[in-house]
Formats: C-alpha cells, structure tokens, sequence
C-alpha cells in the first residue's frame, strides 16, 4: 500500500475588519492542530490599503508568536496564490491566508491512489450556510 508523506492541502482565504484574526481564531486552529485533525503549513497575514495595494506578513516573520501555532511549512503560499486568494478582498480590510494539511484525508488519499482513483472535484460549503439550511430543512428529506 502507498504511504504519503503528506495528506491533500487546502488554502483558505478569510477576511476580517482588522489587521488579524483575534485570538479565539488562533485557538480554534492550534486546537485543530492538536487534535491531529490537520497541520497547519502556512498562515500568511494581507492586508489591503485604502488605495488597492496588499501588504503581506508571513506569520514566521512575526516577532510575538504567544499562543500563535507553530508552522510545518511556513511559505508554502507563494505570492501568486496570496494575490488569487485576497482578489476578493476589499480596500481597508485584511485576510488570513490558511494552508492547512488534511491529516484524517491522508490514508484515505493513498487508498485511491491504490486502487486507480483520484478526487476530480471538491466543493466546500461555509458552516454559516449549512446551519442556516439545515435550521430551516432539517425536518425534511435532502
């Protein structure tokens, strides 16, 4: 059976109103890193100015890193995903540039490998939109 190194990744653009996500978001992902649910490879921090230009901090060129995960792969984002990933991010507000590594996807990726397979298409659902639907669907046959 195929053994991989690493599981599939996910890049996520996340926008905010200030410079960074707060500390509850850090946690939540640190958590996720604990769990062994995923390794966090990357976080870059963009910000847009008020005249269209994007500033961009890698989280390992920060100097405070208190309750900050530590990174597998610090600069896996190169810039050319940075500026698709941000392209929906407006003048004055930031985003968090996440790459995460799917460790639970990791076995299962090798296991379609094995036997021929490959994911040709992912769709992802916001939480935020799953709970608004189910609320008002949950009742009902999907």
């Amino acid at each position: 059976m195929t053994r991989f190194d690493y599981g599939p990744l996910d890049f996520y653009a996340i926008a905010f109103d200030g410079d960074t996500p707060g500390p509850g978001v850090l946690k939540a992902i640190d958590d996720l890193v604990a769990s062994g649910t995923v390794n966090l490879c990357d976080l870059v921090f963009a910000k847009r100015t008020a005249d269209g230009e994007l500033t961009v901090m890698e989280l390992s060129d920060t100097t405070d890193s208190d309750g900050v995960p530590a990174l597998d792969l610090a600069g896996l984002a190169g810039m050319d995903d940075i500026e698709t990933l941000t392209t929906q991010i407006p003048p004055g507000k930031s985003a968090a540039i996440l790459v995460v590594e799917l460790l639970w996807a990791k076995a299962f990726a090798a296991a379609l490998w094995d036997a021929g397979g490959a994911v040709v298409a992912r769709q992802g659902i916001p939480a935020p939109v799953v709970n608004a639907f189910l609320s008002q669907h949950g009742d009902e046959e999907v």
